[in-house]
């Protein structure tokens, strides 16, 4: 394989395949948001928790697709990798999977966790929130929702889930084109 190519092009359906698993799942969460927010918008919050459960395996498995892009390791075969693939997908260097706040949340939330807790020592923790967004004066939410703004909030982070999603949109439906022919459109 040479140094150009970074990425031998009959490989290049494993990474297609890899990509494509992810994006399934990503749309398949987002099919079951679509559907809570639409029981939500009738009135039913029953189904408030799936709604959080599915926007944070969004944002779990956005998370995966960004290390596919921008790998955390610095050899070359993987930064040559990670170079071809923003390439083969037209992404740039300001894309929205890139936020390394999403992909270090995941990797260290257990972390995060314990920090979260250790400084909170008064007021209320509101366990799970889906709603507008609520004055925040002696409260906390762990994991939440705000219908108003389609903002995921955890731990006092804040991701904007619909930039996320229509990204994966994108790169999903150029991953289902490239699978056919099993190689990178560009």
């Amino acid at each position: 394989m040479s140094e150009e190519c970074k990425i031998w092009f009959p490989h290049e359906i494993f990474y297609i395949e890899s990509l494509l698993s992810i994006t399934r799942t990503i749309l398949s969460e987002k099919n079951v948001v679509v559907t809570v927010l639409d029981q939500i918008q009738e009135g039913d919050y029953e189904n408030g928790k799936i709604l959080i459960d599915a926007v944070q395996n969004i944002c779990t498995q956005a998370a995966l697709i960004s290390k596919f892009f921008w790998p955390v390791s610095r050899t070359k075969i993987h930064k040559g990798r990670g170079k071809r693939l923003r390439e083969a997908y037209g992404i740039h260097e300001q894309n929205c999977l890139k936020d390394k706040q999403v992909r270090n949340f995941i990797e260290h939330f257990d972390e995060k966790l314990d920090l979260y807790l250790s400084e909170f020592t008064a007021g209320t923790i509101i366990p799970i929130y889906v709603g507008p967004r609520i004055d925040m004066e002696a409260k906390q939410i762990f994991r939440g929702y705000f219908l108003n703004e389609a903002v995921f909030t955890i731990l006092h982070l804040e991701y904007k889930i619909i930039p996320i999603i229509d990204e994966i949109e994108r790169i999903h439906l150029l991953l289902e084109q490239d699978f056919i022919s099993g190689r990178f459109s560009n």
